[in-house]
This record gives C-alpha cells, structure tokens and sequence, in this order.
C-alpha cells in the first residue's frame, strides 16, 4: 500500500472539495473521482471545521514544510535555551521532506493522526464509514486499512509509538492532527493534549505548531 500517495490523494481532494464548506459537497466530492476510501475520507475532513491551512496544503510535502517553519520558528525563539536544545536536535528542511520507505512510514504516521484527531470528538456519520467501507475498485487493500482506522482509531501512545524518535515527523504530525481538529471542543483538546505529551513537544514548539496551523 502506498501511504505517500494516499496521503497525497486525500489532501489533494480535501483542497479540491474545500469550496463546498457550507454547501453539500457530497456531490462534488464525487464528480472529483477519488476511490471510495479517498472520498470519504475528505469528506470526513471536510465536515469538520478545519483550518483553513489543512484546506490549503495539498500535498505531504506542503504540509511538511508547514510544520519546517514552525519548528524553525521555534528554534529561532528558544536558540539560547540549552535545554531544549539537547531534547529537540537542529533540523534541516531535508528531515521534513522524507523520501523511499521513510516517506511511506511518514504518509501512514500523519494519516493515523488525522483518522485519530477526526475521531476524536466521538463523531463520524454513517455516510462517510459506507462510503469508505464500500468497494473501492482495484484497491481494496486501502479501503479496509482506512475502515479500520476508523473503526479503531489510533491512540496518541500508538502515533508516538509509530515515530519513535523522529522529531521532524512528531511535528509534522502534530500539525496534520491540529488542522484537523480546527476549533476545539472538549474531547478534541484532550487528545491534543495527550498527543504532545506523548510526542514530547516541547511547550513552546506545541505553540509555534499551532500559530502555523492558524490558530
């Protein structure tokens, strides 16, 4: 399964769908042509009230330069704090751009944080787990790994697990995740909460992420 592109496909068409907020973009959703696991999940994405930078970053490697410039953000603020220096090493542009089977671990990673902040105000319609649940043409691999993502979300320990000790992609998921959530209710600032602590972001790094995100 190729995560780099499913990542792709679902930015791509949540930045092709995000025209329909307000309206019902169920039909648009579907003249855009994605696989049924694509669809839904932008459409999952779309219902929720979304930054309008995760509308704008369609692609990984535009949501890996987001979080590029939070952390150098970050860096900048905090260049005398040898503290935090010695728990986040300095990193290049090239750590956010991952490329081979690091890009694939990076497209899984980000997806399983997204799937985990969309479901974490206990809400996903019906509609949206058909649709991803329904036959997807010749890619039903990916169908049934999205089905069950949703079905069983990722915890923030499971998304922590799956970095280990990768501070670019800590980031990086982190962002997709607060994107996602985008105005917080109650639940949605628990997982967020739980999701920094487990990645081990500094506090301030958390609100360099944050600003980038548009909040």
């Amino acid at each position: 399964m190729n995560f780099n592109n499913l990542l792709n496909q679902v930015l791509n068409t949540v930045q092709k769908g995000s025209s329909s907020l307000g309206k019902s973009n169920g039909s648009l959703l579907g003249k855009i042509g994605s696989g049924a696991a694509v669809t839904g999940l932008a459409s999952m994405l779309l219902k929720k009230k979304t930054s309008k930078k995760l509308l704008s970053a369609g692609s990984m490697a535009a949501l890996g330069m987001l979080a590029y410039h939070a952390y150098q953000n970050w860096q900048r603020n905090n260049n005398n704090a040898a503290a935090n220096q010695q728990a986040q090493p300095v990193l290049n542009q090239a750590s956010f751009d991952p490329t081979g089977q690091a890009a694939e671990d990076a497209g899984r990673v980000i997806l399983r944080a997204m799937i985990a902040a969309a479901a974490a105000d206990g809400v996903i319609e019906d509609e949206e787990r058909q649709m991803i649940q329904a036959e997807s043409g010749n890619d039903p691999e990916t169908a049934k790994w999205v089905a069950d993502e949703i079905l069983k979300p990722a915890t923030a320990a499971d998304i922590a697990r799956d970095i280990g000790n990768n501070p670019a992609l800590a980031a990086e998921a982190y962002l997709a995740a607060r994107m996602v959530c985008g105005d917080l209710a109650r639940k949605e600032i628990v997982f967020l909460s739980q999701l920094s602590q487990a990645l081990n972001l500094d506090e301030k790094l958390v609100e360099a992420l944050e600003q980038q995100a548009g909040f």
